[in-house]
């Protein structure tokens, strides 16, 4: 079944090449754009792309100083995008069209981009950490606070921000089960355990902050339902037609739930 395509948005000329892309269609990440109100979709967008750009040195395996360059050179944007003085074209676009945006740090995607090159540096062994988790927790911290219809009132708990960084990590151990990487489909057991974990994280969260985070747990949903599929079914060929149709029932049902303040992770 095709996926509902992301309703389109009027971008002045000037400012069409500058947009972030769009996660894939059908993706997890695809889903919580989906399920994010019209006027914060390009925030959120916005905040999805930056991620995979920063991280995307040590994603490459680009030699270590040249990865480290290029994060001094985030760290320096995150700073200039505060003062509204960004380089980056998406950046500058994110400002053009939603000005209020400048109140979003990124600087704790840099740090966590940071933690997760020096891990890849001293070498952990495989399986204590997976590259890239620090970053994808940052995103789902940050993602919450963007998502707070005010952000001047109810800032996030630290055990909250515990939580959401934990989720985050957790997502991401699913979606590369999901999409076959290496990391993970030679730990059969990886699969089980972070379902386990993410369905804690998500029965931890406050059920007063379960509507604002119905995007996040979307994602969640997704990336734990197309795991559970891809272990049954390796090849990814049977049933495969229905697949469409059932991500797009749980994307709902997973919304709805949150917005009355329930969630399930089955």
């Amino acid at each position: 079944m095709s996926q509902t395509p992301l309703p389109a948005r009027s971008v002045p000329p000037s400012l069409s090449v500058t947009l972030p892309p769009s996660p894939p269609a059908g993706s997890p990440r695809y889903f919580a754009l989906l399920y994010t109100q019209a006027n914060l979709r390009p925030l959120l967008r916005a905040l999805l792309a930056l991620a995979d750009e920063i991280s995307a040195g040590g994603a490459r395996g680009l030699d270590h100083s040249v990865a480290h360059l290029r994060l001094e050179w985030w760290r320096g944007e995150a700073e200039r995008f505060a003062r509204g003085e960004p380089q980056h074209q998406w950046l500058r676009a994110l400002l053009a069209q939603h000005p209020a945006s400048r109140g979003l740090d990124l600087q704790p995607l840099v740090q966590a981009a940071a933690l997760d090159l020096a891990t890849q540096t001293l070498g952990a062994p495989s399986g204590v950490a997976l590259p890239g988790a620090k970053l994808q927790g940052a995103v789902f911290e940050l993602a919450a606070d963007a998502l707070r219809p005010d952000r001047h009132t109810d800032p996030l708990s630290p055990q909250l921000q515990r939580t959401l960084r934990g989720l985050g990590e957790r997502v991401l151990e699913l979606e590369r089960f999901a999409a076959g990487g290496a990391a993970t489909v030679s730990a059969p057991a990886a699969p089980a355990a972070a379902l386990e974990a993410l369905r804690r994280q998500a029965a931890a969260i406050d059920a007063a902050w379960l509507p604002q985070l119905a995007p996040l747990l979307v994602w969640s949903a997704l990336a734990a339902a197309q795991a559970r599929r891809r272990a049954r079914r390796p090849d990814r060929n049977r049933g495969s037609m229905f697949d469409g149709f059932a991500d797009n029932m749980l994307a709902w049902n997973t919304a709805r739930r949150a917005v009355r303040g329930r969630i399930r992770i089955d």
